[in-house]
């Protein structure tokens, strides 16, 4: 019937614009609250910061840069230690020379000699080494002379280039042995820092875990309450469906004419004639008496189309 397919429109139109403005507001409350969740995160990470982490950080970098400074000495040391060793077996050629009255074996010798002093490393002193002697053997030399200065070829030749390799064998030994000694020193400081280091970090490691921990928790209870939140406010929308149910009802309550003075007989009409057409309708908040006066003049003309003069109420064909 005609009044069946007036209430089934309503109802639709009354359905999806209830429906599309649910969804707006919705869309905009939801927005509004994830930026109030994200800022509440934020806020979160930036307390659960523990200041203990980042002064353990500090001494962390602090305890790598010495690790660093012992480890780079402790390699120029290891090659000071295998240079020194060479220079060690010059010398002793050196002595053999001389004693033989060999001069280019004695040249070529001290040679060799000076050339392994000038591969030395100055190594810059660092807290447990002892004073190495590099620098000052650097600066003054084996003090040994050429085979011409000393003239291998007669005793108290040789016997001048015996005293003067001898006294350069033992600055050379203290060289030796206290460079081995820094090299095993700066080994195991750097092995200690690393130690250090690394419980360090398990410390860090630690804390940081428990931060995570505790904020991934707390960050877990805000998103349901805002769920939660969202989800009360979503069900506090399930009432705007009632305008359609009233429609609907209306259009299937055994299709029988409704009271006279409602809203729904000033839609229908109570005269004879022909029922109202499909029409756009606005509702804003019709007043009883006004629209049963209307429906009465309505009544008595018979006719087939009626207005609302006493009120907002309006239907346009």
């Amino acid at each position: 019937m005609t009044t069946i397919s007036l209430f089934n429109q309503l109802a639709q139109a009354a359905s999806v614009g209830a429906q599309a403005q649910s969804q707006l507001r919705l869309q905009l409350i939801g927005n509004q609250l994830t930026a109030q969740l994200n800022k509440k995160i934020a806020a979160l990470k930036t307390q659960a910061d523990d200041p203990i982490v980042n002064l353990l950080q500090q001494q962390g970098v602090a305890l790598a840069a010495r690790r660093s400074t012992y480890s780079a000495s402790e390699a120029q040391l290891g090659t000071n230690v295998a240079v020194v060793s060479d220079l060690k077996l010059q010398l002793s050629n050196l002595a053999v020379a001389a004693t033989g009255g060999d001069a280019s074996g004695f040249d070529a010798a001290l040679a060799a000699a000076q050339g392994d002093v000038d591969n030395l490393n100055v190594v810059p002193f660092q807290p447990g080494y002892q004073p190495d002697g590099v620098a000052q053997l650097k600066g003054n030399g084996l003090g040994i002379l050429s085979s011409a200065s000393y003239d291998l070829s007669t005793p108290a030749g040789q016997a001048q280039a015996s005293a003067d390799i001898q006294n350069a064998q033992g600055i050379v030994n203290q060289v030796s042995v206290t460079s081995l000694q820094n090299q095993t020193i700066a080994g195991s400081i750097a092995n200690a820092l690393s130690g250090q280091i690394t419980q360090l970090q398990n410390q860090i490691s630690a804390r940081q875990n428990t931060e995570i921990v505790q904020a991934a928790a707390k960050i877990q209870t805000l998103q349901q309450q805002t769920q939660t939140e969202f989800h009360l406010i979503e069900l506090s929308f399930g009432s705007i469906s009632q305008l359609t149910n009233i429609f609907t009802a209306a259009a299937i309550a055994n299709n029988t004419a409704p009271p006279p003075g409602t809203v729904i007989s000033l839609l229908v009409g109570q005269s004879t004639g022909a029922v109202l057409p499909s029409a756009n309708i606005s509702v804003p908040a019709p007043t009883v008496g006004a629209h049963a006066a209307t429906a009465s003049r309505s009544s008595a003309a018979g006719g087939s189309g009626a207005s609302g003069t006493g009120s907002n109420f309006s239907i346009s064909a």
